[in-house]
């Protein structure tokens, strides 16, 4: 049986001792460590594309969470920061593996990263690995006890709600089969647990489980992602690397925010569904895999046909059979069961004891509306494990209902504080540098005022509209917007000056 190739491992690291370090241990495990000083997307495309794992410094002298959270939806990630729980709560919300506390403790490299290259090896096609008890039933993404744990308890989350027991008997029924399944629901319903309980039930439960977040990953990666890549493909390719769906041969691949994918890979993704064939980046010769494939949106798809942004005949191939999830605040039996499971379950992860949740605060988050849905409530549990204490739990909460709770029944005014379109605004017009009125003789407005205060209207009726179909999450409203965060928030406050230059 051939070595499995050794595993390469980027260090983009400012501690200069922590580095060091990690070099040595990193050496001792087998596999080939890269130290860098900067690290961009621009000009390190080629390198990321051929690491398997990114050691990332964050915070003081490091890289920024938002940062991290990019490296994150492209390849793995394992944050090195200071032992500050907020640090380290924002680091797993960002998508880390893993956290290790600055300065480093070889015990606790060896402990975290054992189960990170673990998994990394088991993607790697290291057959030992895979033929190893210990992991034999794992799932790629967890160690072989969270396997267990997925078995005894998802099915138990599953139907603790009449809503969720429908899920439950439609996930059973599509399970054994080897149909394509879309699950739809908003962002954190829990769309990846019911693909896992899927895989789970199904023959191919002792395969590969594969993840990917069509959303996460840049579309000039994706593809190689998906379908791997030849040596000699692009610069940087020096030896062939598999794709996700070869690395989910005889499992399931689970494509996430599948209304993201750009339409050139549409297209490739259909021949795939269609023929269970593909090749990869500069092959000659395709390949053929047996895979299930699972696709997971929070938007709806028959609309993204009807704007020519997502292929009709692909749409009919991942449409097959339909889940939907509901909201976590119609299915608010279920908050008890979750806070239980994740507190138990981070609680582990950290080694962390700490105490059950008190009655005051229990039915607190009962009344709360989850606009995250289960993903809020996981993040909320990782803090309560982190920080320890519910004081700074709920005052965050509370700080956040404010923001992203719907308005009063009767206020079309969002609690965001823009205030309606006036008719007439005076916008400060730009005259280009000439000196010339953009106001007719006759007081008339010209087109160029007339076409400003349209866009003008247009942008904030726009805004305005995605924040009520996201419940007001900001954050949300600006991914589908395609803006930054910080540049959404600054054209809300551009709108409410102007609104308040105009009165």
């Amino acid at each position: 049986m051939p070595s499995p190739r050794p595993l390469l491992v980027l260090l983009a690291i400012a501690d200069k001792a922590a580095a060091a370090s990690l070099v040595t241990h990193l050496r001792k495990l087998g596999c080939v460590s890269e130290p860098v000083e900067t690290l961009s997307l621009a000009d390190d495309l080629p390198r990321l594309r051929m690491t398997d794992l990114l050691l990332l410094q964050i915070g003081t002298g490091g890289a920024s969470c938002e940062q991290a959270k990019y490296f994150a939806g492209m390849l793995p990630v394992v944050a090195l920061a200071e032992p500050d729980p907020e640090l380290f709560f924002e680091a797993a919300k960002a998508g880390a593996e893993t956290v290790l506390s600055l300065p480093l403790n070889l015990a606790e490299i060896a402990h975290k990263l054992e189960k990170v290259f673990e998994r990394l090896r088991m993607e790697a096609g290291d057959e030992r690995a895979r033929s190893s008890e210990a992991v034999a039933s794992a799932p790629l993404q967890a160690p072989a006890s969270a396997h267990r744990n997925l078995h005894s308890t998802i099915p138990r989350l599953f139907a603790t709600s009449d809503e969720m027991s429908e899920v439950r008997e439609m996930i059973e029924k599509v399970a054994p089969t080897s149909a394509t399944v879309l699950l739809r629901g908003e962002s954190g319903v829990g769309k990846e647990l019911a693909a896992r309980l899927i895989h789970s039930r199904s023959p191919r439960a002792d395969q590969a489980f594969i993840k990917v977040n069509c959303a996460a990953i840049p579309n000039e990666l994706l593809e190689s992602e998906l379908f791997g890549y030849e040596a000699g493909a692009f610069t940087g390719a020096v030896k062939g690397k598999p794709g996700k769906f070869e690395l989910a041969h005889g499992g399931t691949i689970f494509l996430d925010e599948i209304g993201e994918m750009h339409p050139m890979l549409q297209a490739k993704l259909l021949h795939v569904l269609q023929d269970g064939d593909f090749a990869r980046l500069g092959a000659k010769r395709d390949l053929s895999v047996d895979v299930r494939v699972i696709c997971a949106t929070n938007q709806q798809l028959d609309a993204l046909v009807s704007d020519g942004r997502f292929r009709e005949d692909l749409y009919y191939r991942v449409n097959v059979i339909t889940i939907h999830l509901p909201p976590l605040r119609a299915r608010k039996r279920e908050i008890p069961e979750l806070l239980d499971y994740f507190v138990q379950r981070y609680s582990k992860i950290y080694g962390k004891a700490v105490a059950p949740l008190d009655d005051a605060t229990m039915a607190y988050l009962m009344e709360h509306d989850w606009p995250g849905n289960i993903r809020e409530l996981e993040n909320l549990c990782k803090r309560y494990v982190i920080v320890g204490g519910t004081t700074q739990i709920l005052r965050d909460i509370a700080a956040r209902h404010r923001t992203l709770t719907d308005p009063p029944a009767g206020d079309e005014v969002s609690s965001l504080n823009i205030e309606p379109v006036p008719v007439a605004p005076s916008i400060p017009e730009d005259d280009g540098g000439t000196g010339s009125h953009v106001v007719g003789a006759d007081g008339v407005p010209s087109l160029i005022q007339i076409g400003k205060r349209a866009a003008w209207a247009a942008e904030r009726a726009a805004i305005e509209e995605m924040l009520r179909e996201t419940r007001w999450n900001r954050r949300e409203a600006a991914r589908r917007l395609n803006v930054s965060y910080k540049a959404l928030l600054n054209k809300i406050q551009d709108l409410n000056d102007e609104i308040q230059i105009s009165k």
